[in-house]
């Protein structure tokens, strides 16, 4: 596997901490696809439909892109990695979870952070329609745990042949407690809005009976107690948490991954990460700044442009594809 030789991120002195990386990422405009291709769709085993989309591209890769909680296919780092693919020439496959994007009509349960069956089902379905091709997945926050559970053997049979995950969170339950408290009550709270949102439209359009109780001030670690638990099929909360935190499976990671996420995330402990029984087809970068999924550099990287983040991800890219087909080196830093 290769290994990266990065520049550091080095924050700029208006987003120099964990929050600021991460709320100036999401306000700062980025580049965005000028169409999203062509649509497919994928029928889940328990009758639920994922909407997808994919860009065609010449080389002999498919990657396929997993967003975070209450994101989608439009969401901004769904778009630049799939500018980044198109870049590099491979066939980009955007994937919207149950009741993402265009398929909240289509879907009775929740996505979650165990949602492992799920991309496996779609790897399987990409594996058809690209049978001579290698497959690379990337995975941000939430998605990022789904795939190293599914890597590590939860969940799925279908894995790609390589993968990148960013800031995922390996111990769903420390995750979880984080977002609770002090600051960080501004992501949670976000957060139970939109979840709070699509709970009323599943409702709304009678995709759903149950009546789940949410409090006015609920935080995700109430929601994942009256919604997200039963509502999946777990027998509570800590059942969910403890069956689907990545960090139990990692051990068991058999294809390339690399690894991204920063020691000043606010809500996903980095401590979880040094613990954590990593296998030897991991590589994992700690960056000191990056905030969740932020990562914005000071100055112009070699790539163009200042978000470090799609810098990582074009030379994670890289050395994925020189190590699956043995000849594509990495870009060394400038």
């Amino acid at each position: 596997m290769q290994r990266l030789n990065l520049i550091p991120c080095a924050a700029p002195f208006w987003a120099d901490s964990g929050h600021g990386q991460t709320l100036w990422a999401h306000f700062l405009k980025s580049a965005e696809l000028s169409h999203f291709g062509k649509k497919f769709e994928v029928d889940l085993p328990d009758g639920d439909r994922l909407f997808c989309s994919w860009i065609e591209g010449h080389t002999n890769l498919v990657v396929s892109l997993f967003h975070g909680l209450s994101g989608d296919v439009t969401s901004d780092y769904m778009q630049r990695t799939a500018l980044i693919c198109q870049q590099l020439g491979h066939t980009v496959v955007l994937v919207n979870h149950r009741g993402a994007g265009e398929g909240a009509p289509f879907a009775k349960r929740p996505y979650h952070s165990g949602s492992a069956e799920d991309v496996s089902v779609v790897l399987g379905q990409l594996r058809q329609m690209f049978p001579h091709k290698k497959h690379i997945s990337v995975g941000y926050s939430l998605s990022g745990n789904i795939m190293l559970c599914l890597l590590g053997g939860y969940g799925g049979k279908n894995k790609p042949d390589g993968a990148i995950t960013v800031n995922a969170p390996l111990n769903l339950q420390s995750g979880s407690l984080l977002l609770k408290s002090g600051f960080n009550r501004v992501y949670d709270m976000r957060f139970v809005l939109r979840l709070r949102k699509l709970v009323e439209e599943k409702h709304r359009l009678g995709l759903i009976t149950e009546k789940y109780e949410i409090p006015k001030w609920a935080t995700v670690w109430d929601m994942d107690q009256i919604y997200t638990a039963p509502a999946s099929g777990f027998a509570s909360r800590e059942d969910y948490y403890q069956r689907c935190s990545s960090i139990q499976y990692v051990s068991g990671i058999d294809v390339p991954t690399y690894t991204l996420t920063s020691a000043d995330d606010p809500f996903v402990d980095v401590g979880d990460y040094l613990r954590a029984p990593f296998s030897k087809h991991v590589q994992l970068h700690i960056e000191k700044r990056g905030g969740h999924m932020g990562y914005l550099h000071r100055q112009s990287l070699p790539v163009g442009g200042t978000r470090w983040l799609d810098y990582y991800l074009h030379e994670a890219l890289r050395g994925l594809e020189g190590t699956l087909n043995e000849k594509v080196p990495a870009l060394s830093p400038k």
